[in-house]
């Protein structure tokens, strides 16, 4: 399978935290950052380490269009995430997600072409890295620093299984909290062991950020 890519627009706690953990799952990465000492210490992680500023439509013209995604992590300074932002969705980026330093930043952003707005008090990079490497995962609910509950689609191995069948806790130390159906919208809280898992299932489980990772729900 073929390597993600993404573009990382600003090298801050949260963007460099961002490449880091990408970089650790196989990412190719290219980031944007106009101050040459952040730009060093990821160099060696990222395919392309590119010092300038980012709000330059020339430069993601040449740039984003090598990537399956842009992350705009400049969120500090609004008009310059705005701009940027704006000539992405312009020059036709088709997955844009851009962090946002309040509401009514985060709704400017949406108006101008963001995709996804990402706020870190509410989303760390850990789990955004988690949520773009397994797409799969629909929403990750922090419980602490270490522990999640995470709703996910049931992978096709999974089908016919029964739970006791695919040992999950032996396997990857998770545990299914409940098990929801899409269609009907029928929720079994707790489910027994014997529940045999069908295509139209939705897991939600519960277990420790890397057990979860290691899980890797595709």
């Amino acid at each position: 399978m073929n390597a993600r890519s993404a573009l990382i627009i600003g090298l801050g706690q949260f963007g460099s935290t961002l490449v880091e953990d990408l970089s650790k799952k196989g990412w190719e990465l290219i980031v944007i950052d106009s101050d040459p000492e952040k730009a060093q210490h990821v160099k060696d992680r990222v395919s392309q380490v590119i010092i300038a500023d980012a709000a330059n439509r020339e430069i993601l013209q040449k740039f984003a269009t090598q990537a399956e995604m842009t992350i705009v992590c400049s969120g500090e300074k609004i008009d310059n995430s705005v701009l940027i932002t704006y000539y992405l969705k312009d020059i036709g980026i088709k997955r844009i997600l851009a962090k946002a330093s309040s509401r009514e930043h985060g709704e400017i952003l949406r108006a101008v072409g963001a995709d996804q707005i990402l706020f870190p008090e509410r989303e760390t990079a850990q789990r955004l890295a988690l949520n773009l490497t397994s797409p799969d995962i629909m929403e990750v609910i922090k419980l602490s620093d270490n522990f999640d509950i995470v709703e996910a689609s049931i992978p096709d191995s999974f089908i016919g299984k029964t739970i006791k069948e695919l040992a999950l806790r032996n396997k990857y130390q998770i545990d299914v909290l409940a098990i929801k159906n899409a269609l009907t919208g029928n929720l079994i809280i707790m489910p027994p062991a014997e529940h045999k898992f069908s295509p139209d299932d939705i897991m939600i489980i519960i277990g420790g950020i890397d057990s979860i990772e290691k899980f890797n729900i595709r």
